[in-house]
C-alpha cells in the first residue's frame, strides 16, 4: 500500500504542477558548451522571475528569484559519447543529483523532498502505461536502480536503459525499442488528457 504502481501516496503529496520548476539541462547551451566547461567565468540563465548564476568549472551556482539568493551545487555527468556531459543540480535538501528542482516552502529541492506528484498520475490509462514500463525496465531489463540513478524522472521518462552485462544485443536493442513505443503511447495519451481537461475549463469559463 502506497508504493510506486498502487497510486495512493498520490493522495498526500502536492501537485508539480503547482510548483515553479527549474530544469539543469536548459543551462547547457550547445553553442558554447566546450567553452563553458574549460572556463572559470560566470554565467547567467534568465529564467521566469529571475536569475542562474553559475560556473561550471567550480560545479556552483546560486538561483536569484523574487530578490532572494539560493546557493545550489552542480554535477556533471558524461555522455555515453565520453566527451560530452549532461548538468544536473545537488538537491540542497537530500544531496542527491537531481534534473529538476522545485520551489518550495522558500526552498528549491527535488521532486522527492518537496513531496509532489504530477496532478495526472492517477488517471487509469496512463497509471496502467507506468505499470507496463516499470515491468519492463524493473524485470525485463533488470534495472533495479533506476530511482537511485535517477531520483528526479518519473518511469516514463528515463532517456537511457543500461544493457543487462548477459543479455544479448538483439533481445536488448527489442526490449528498448517497446519501451520507446511505450513512451510515445504515454506521451499521446498525457497529452490528449490535458487537452480534455483544457476544454473542461474553458467549458466552464464560457
Amino acid at each position: 500500500m502506497g508504493n510506486y504502481n498502487s497510486g495512493g501516496h498520490n493522495k498526500t503529496h502536492g501537485r508539480v504542477e503547482d510548483n515553479f520548476r527549474l530544469d539543469s539541462f536548459s543551462l547547457l547551451r550547445y553553442a558554447d558548451w566546450f567553452d563553458r566547461l574549460s572556463d572559470y567565468g560566470e554565467y547567467k540563465h534568465p529564467v521566469n522571475g529571475g536569475k542562474i548564476f553559475y560556473n561550471l568549472m567550480e560545479e556552483t551556482a546560486r538561483i536569484s528569484h523574487n530578490g532572494r539568493e539560493y546557493p545550489i551545487g552542480l554535477s556533471k555527468a558524461p555522455n555515453v559519447d565520453g566527451i560530452s556531459y549532461r548538468l544536473y543540480f545537488l538537491c540542497p535538501k537530500c544531496g542527491k543529483r537531481v534534473r529538476h528542482l522545485y520551489k518550495k516552502d522558500m526552498l528549491y529541492q527535488c521532486r522527492k523532498c518537496a513531496k509532489l506528484n504530477y496532478g495526472i498520475q492517477q488517471r487509469s490509462g496512463l497509471n496502467l502505461l507506468r505499470r507496463k514500463m516499470y515491468f519492463l525496465v524493473v524485470k525485463k531489463l533488470q534495472y533495479v536502480d533506476w530511482e537511485v540513478d535517477h531520483p528526479d524522472l518519473p518511469i516514463q521518462d528515463l532517456w537511457h536503459i543500461p544493457k543487462p552485462r548477459y543479455m544479448r544485443w538483439a533481445k536488448y536493442d527489442a526490449l528498448m525499442e517497446e519501451y520507446r513505443r511505450l513512451q510515445e503511447e504515454y506521451e499521446t495519451m498525457y497529452n490528449e488528457s490535458l487537452m480534455k481537461g483544457l476544454e473542461r475549463i474553458n467549458k466552464l469559463l464560457g
